[in-house]
């Protein structure tokens, strides 16, 4: 196959997100830009998954049990190391290999420590935070200070080089990480489809999962049903990305 004739992959995951919150399955949303990719492609009807967001991601990332790859439950905090082996191949190492521009913007919760981050998995750049978007509250509960832990970061990096913090994971980011996520997202798929190259990127949005503090924009959209308002949110930032797609 030549390289025009490969397709362009953006893999979109959402945090917990239920078989029901989409409104094209049966869900009391409306999600008009999510359920354009139900018509427009394939509508999946068997939803078997994994029970938690560590197995399921490493599930997605290397096509195996997660058992088989150490993955098979959610760290706790302090627990230690975690996460897919460096020997780990994953879809991100396929693809680059095949000459694909590879990134992830978003939750990796596959590994903390710099061995076991998205740019020792294949990924040529990544965006975002280490962990579970819970970490998002820690600093806010009353004996955080007391506990010993570094306070949760945003991160970045690029294959070759240490991960750097940029922010702060708090309740103060919270609200804004998927309109960031999405503006990395739109901003690689430009890039990319301008220099005329191949490009996978995973978009691990998070607002679904806990802590829910959500973006000014859609709070209050659905009648001061928080849970709502970030389904909302989550259908305008896929259609966000979609739009990114069809003008590049």
């Amino acid at each position: 196959m030549t390289a025009q004739s490969l397709p362009n992959i953006v893999f979109i995951l959402a945090d917990n997100v239920g078989w029901g919150d989409c409104s094209a399955y049966n869900g009391t949303v409306p999600t008009p830009r999510i359920d354009s990719i139900a018509r427009d492609g394939i509508r999946f009807d068997n939803y078997n998954v994994e029970a938690q967001c560590t197995p399921t991601r490493a599930a997605i990332l290397t096509g195996r049990m997660p058992i088989r790859s150490g993955t098979s439950t959610v760290p706790l905090p302090g627990q230690g190391p975690y996460g897919l082996s460096p020997w780990e191949y994953t879809i991100a190492n396929l693809l680059s290999d095949a000459g694909y521009s590879t990134a992830l913007f978003g939750k990796w919760h596959e590994g903390e420590i710099e061995s076991r981050l998205p740019t020792n998995q294949g990924f040529d750049e990544w965006w975002g935070i280490k962990n579970t978007s819970d970490e998002a509250g820690y600093t806010s509960y009353p004996l955080f200070s007391e506990s010993g832990m570094s306070a949760p970061k945003i991160w970045r990096g690029v294959r070759g080089k240490p991960s750097e913090p940029v922010d702060e994971f708090d309740m103060r980011t919270r609200p804004f990480l998927d309109q960031w996520i999405t503006d990395r997202t739109i901003g690689f798929i430009m890039d990319k489809a301008q220099a005329g190259g191949l490009f996978f990127v995973y978009v691990g949005l998070t607002q679904l999962h806990p802590p829910l503090e959500i973006h000014p924009d859609f709070r209050g959209k659905c009648g001061g049903d928080i849970y709502a308002d970030a389904i909302t949110e989550m259908d305008y930032r896929v259609g966000q990305i979609l739009d990114a797609l069809a003008s590049a």
